[in-house]
């Protein structure tokens, strides 16, 4: 088995103060968000070796309510774990920090152990059972996330077609949806659906514009609304405008999960209505999805 990497806890101490208070301005000047700054490389090398690439850098929690920079600008070397006899297994490549000492250390760990450990995580690798060998192992490195904000935009003009869905449910068969995102444990997000002209065609002058979710890979009709609001038409065939934001926090004891985000519009009451009026203005339906933060 390799030597597990280690390296020092990258933070600027002057003279006239201890590690602790640069800690705590570290927390403070990235509000206490943690994550990868610059992206890591992480490919199977001999055996169970898995190679880290040089050049990572990101701010972890301590454990302590302050934060440190860890990086290597070298090359690390770590053992991933043989597969299960049965099923596969989760891992994770992680960074421990040691402020106590002024170093961190890298490790292959479970999933599980990482929901009360303080630590960064690099690369999540799924195991497959009986595996002997890294080339054998799914190795994902996790995006760079600490100064992102804009997760996903997704656009859409669609045909002003008639439409008289009464509930979120029903209007999953008009979904208008993200592509896959990972949410964190512990991070907060803003989910925003906005129509830049439905308008109501026949019966009930109000109606609905929601967003929710769903796991990746499950259909539009497993999507669980997180957040509705009302829309207040003008009127008949009068064109409006309407958003929704969900604004939600990834339980911290949850793991990372893969999701999609729907957004839907439905009417009130019994009547019909366009999701869509004007096209000429830009896209006439938006979904972002901002991190922001933990």
């Amino acid at each position: 088995m390799s030597e597990q990497p280690t390296g020092l806890l990258q933070w600027g101490q002057g003279g006239i103060y201890d590690a602790t208070d640069d800690r705590l301005v570290i927390a403070a000047v990235t509000r206490y968000r943690t994550g990868l700054t610059w992206p890591i490389e992480a490919a199977a090398g001999t055996g169970l070796n898995i190679t880290v690439r040089g050049g990572w850098l990101g701010v972890t929690d301590c454990g302590d309510r302050t934060s440190a920079v860890v990086g290597s600008r070298t090359d690390s070397t770590v053992a991933a774990n043989p597969g299960p006899g049965t099923g596969s297994r989760e891992d994770l490549i992680w960074v421990d920090p040691h402020p106590d000492e002024g170093t961190w250390s890298m490790a292959v760990i479970a999933e599980a152990e990482s929901a009360t450990r303080a630590g960064l995580i690099l690369a999540r690798i799924t195991v497959p059972a009986n595996a002997t060998l890294a080339s054998q192992m799914d190795i994902r490195p996790v995006t760079a996330g600490l100064e992102r904000r804009l997760m996903m935009q997704g656009n859409w003009t669609p045909v002003s077609v008639v439409r008289n869905e009464q509930t979120w449910g029903d209007a999953a068969v008009y979904s208008w949806a993200t592509g896959s995102m990972p949410l964190e444990p512990g991070q907060w997000y803003r989910a925003r659906f906005t129509a830049s002209s439905p308008r109501v065609v026949t019966g009930s002058l109000e109606g609905r514009i929601g967003i929710g979710s769903r796991t990746t890979g499950q259909p539009a009709n497993a999507a669980i609304l997180g957040r509705a609001s009302v829309i207040s038409y003008r009127g008949l065939m009068n064109p409006t405008h309407a958003s929704v934001d969900w604004v939600f926090q990834h339980p911290t004891n949850a793991a990372r999960v893969e999701r999609n985000f729907d957004g839907r519009i439905w009417s009130a009451g019994a009547g019909t209505y366009h999701h869509c009026s004007v096209g000429d203005q830009g896209p006439g339906l938006q979904i972002t999805v901002e991190d922001i933060g933990s």
